[in-house]
Order: C-alpha cells, then sequence, then structure tokens
C-alpha cells in the first residue's frame, strides 16, 4: 500500500505541486501553484485543467494505490501488491486509486480492474480505458501498449 507521493508539473509560466500522504484513517492533500496554467493551456487551444488537488480527500478513503497520469511505472504497485506475476489466469482485483492527472495535477478516486492473463501477462481496465500490459517477473512494466515500452539497456 502506498503511504505518500509528490508531484511536480512545471511548463512556461507555471508550476504545480501536489502531496499525498496517507495517515492512518485518511488522505492528506497538499497542493501548491505559481502561474497560470489554465492560462496557458486556454491560449494553446486546449480545455482548462481545474484546480490541482481534490475537493474532498474522503472521496479517496478506499484508495490503496496512488497511480499517475501517463505513466506506467505506477502499474507496478497494484500487480506486486496482489501478487498478479505468479496468479493464476482470470484472476481479477477490483481497486480504487487516487489517480493524478497531468498536467493539472487534479486527484480524482478511480475504480481500476487488474486481471492475471497469464504468467507476466495483466490486463488492466479503467472505466472504458483496457490495455494489456507485459510485466516482468518483479512486476516491472516492460510493455504498455500506446505508453511504454522497456528498452533493453545491453
Amino acid at each position: 500500500m502506498v503511504t505518500g507521493v509528490e508531484v511536480e508539473a512545471e511548463g512556461a509560466g507555471w508550476l504545480r505541486s501536489v502531496h499525498l500522504e496517507r495517515t492512518a484513517d485518511r488522505w492528506r492533500v497538499t497542493t501548491g501553484e505559481q502561474g497560470d496554467l489554465d492560462g496557458a493551456l486556454t491560449a494553446a487551444g486546449h480545455p482548462p485543467a481545474g484546480l490541482p488537488g481534490i475537493d474532498d480527500p474522503d472521496r479517496l478513503a478506499d484508495a490503496t494505490d496512488v497511480v499517475l497520469g501517463g505513466s506506467a511505472l505506477f502499474n507496478i504497485l497494484p500487480v506486486r501488491r496482489l501478487g498478479l506475476t505468479r496468479a493464476a489466469p482470470e484472476t481479477a482485483h477490483r481497486i480504487t486509486v487516487a489517480w493524478v492527472l497531468v498536467p493539472g495535477l487534479a486527484v480524482i478516486a478511480a475504480e481500476q480492474v487488474y486481471t492475471a492473463l497469464r504468467p507476466c501477462r495483466i490486463r488492466f481496465t479503467s472505466d472504458t480505458f483496457t490495455a494489456d500490459l507485459d510485466v516482468d517477473p518483479e512486476g516491472w512494466v516492460v510493455r504498455y501498449p500506446g505508453l511504454a515500452e522497456r528498452v533493453d539497456p545491453r
């Protein structure tokens, strides 16, 4: 189970941060903001990101893990914690995570399902999104279609 994470996002004219810390019975969420991310996004033709953090941290009460949007690295946390690299095929776990959206750093409670397909192959589902992840025996993501692929350092 994750007990804390700190994320910063920075761009031309803006900086945001969010710190999530799990206490005995709840998540504490602290944010910081300098500059105008929403102004920069609007000027570039994108919708505004809104405020960083979460308006009601109690919505995260059931969150056991933290996920950073656009990062395959955070998938290792539930894969390892749930023992999915060695689980029998079709073993599924439904979890709630604190999902940090990038670049705005808004935090939402999100339901995700991790299902073992075979050794080192995990199906990840969240809302209407599904991806089959290849992981190594230790749970590190080797291939996340459309997002990341590990390069052999040799």
